[in-house]
């Protein structure tokens, strides 16, 4: 891809990793990207893909790229990278449509837990929640890039449609549809550590005890459980709605299987979790939303495919 795009970035979300640290190019030596450029990228892509394998895939692509491109024509290194893992991902998004639709059951991010690398531990500080990115699924693909360069990367009109290609005003219909496609859906604001931690730990004890009524007093009534086994390993095909569902689901399980999950808090992207282990393998991982105190939605991954590409930790 040989256009230029000399946009003004503005990566507000991401600030905590500064800005990105671009050696001088020329038409000799080679791009080298510094860490910083490269958590960037790689958050990008993951908000695209949801999946850190594909979007492991896309960056390497698009390096690869840059360091086989003419130097002297680029003006804005940022802006060209960011414009080819954008077009990249939009590719694969198209691509992977129909395997989703065919996927057995509701269908999770790979989830990012206790920052497995530096990298990767790019995401925990962004808004790219296991909530928020399941319900982009929800989105076509040049919807779900407009949302994600707009909301979470808080990009200009001007800058997405350089990035896309398109024009401005194509860019602000698009996001008109990708808003309008998700305005049903809830998805809670970010809560503190300070909050969910004690949350978390009461819905763990909980679930250890089989404690009915307190299992009951930690979720919202209204509050939806997504799981994601791939086909792989027993999950509910489809969102279990209800507090009382949901807890029926859990006890079910505590009957069945009875106590042989160790379970344990973690940060999972950038909120509140649990880390649940059996015979000492990881068995699945989880993400909250939490709003007034409850929790109002459990994303659950059990699909092993997906909890190993972030290279786990071994067992607390």
């Amino acid at each position: 891809m040989s256009g230029v795009c000399d946009a003004k970035l503005n990566f507000c979300t991401l600030k905590s990793l500064g800005s990105p640290d671009l050696q001088q190019l020329g038409n000799v030596s080679p791009f080298v990207p510094s860490p910083s450029e490269r958590k960037r990228l790689l958050s990008l892509a993951y908000g695209y893909l949801g999946s850190l394998v594909e979007s492991e895939d896309v960056v390497q692509e698009t390096l690869l790229r840059f360091q086989q491109s003419d130097y002297a024509s680029i003006r804005n290194a940022q802006a060209w990278l960011t414009t080819v893992v954008t077009r990249l991902s939009i590719d694969k998004l198209r691509s992977a449509q129909h395997r989703r639709e065919v996927y057995p059951g509701e269908w999770l991010p790979e989830p990012v837990f206790n920052a497995p690398d530096p990298e990767q531990d790019a995401i925990t500080h962004s808004r790219l929640s296991v909530g928020l990115l399941y319900l982009l699924e929800k989105l076509e693909p040049e919807q779900r890039v407009v949302f994600v360069l707009r909301e979470i990367f808080e990009h200009s009109y001007q800058s997405i449609a350089e990035i896309t290609g398109k024009s401005e005003a194509a860019c602000r219909q698009v996001m008109i549809r990708a808003r309008a496609a998700l305005d049903r859906a809830r998805q809670a604001p970010p809560v503190s550590k300070k909050v969910a931690s004690p949350i978390v730990t009461r819905f763990i004890d909980a679930l250890a005890r089989g404690d009915e009524k307190e299992l009951l007093a930690i979720l919202a009534k209204d509050a939806v459980l997504v799981t994601d086994g791939g086909g792989k390993v027993p999950s509910a095909l489809n969102p279990v709605y209800g507090a009382d569902r949901i807890t029926r689901f859990f006890l079910g399980l505590r009957r069945k299987h009875g106590i042989v999950f160790d379970v344990h808090p973690a940060t999972v992207n950038s909120g509140p979790g649990i880390v649940t282990f059996r015979d000492g393998e990881l068995f699945s991982v989880t993400s909250f939303s939490i709003l007034d105190g409850r929790i109002t939605a459990i994303y659950s991954v059990n699909n092993p495919d997906k909890i190993h590409a972030g290279r786990p930790p071994a067992r607390p």
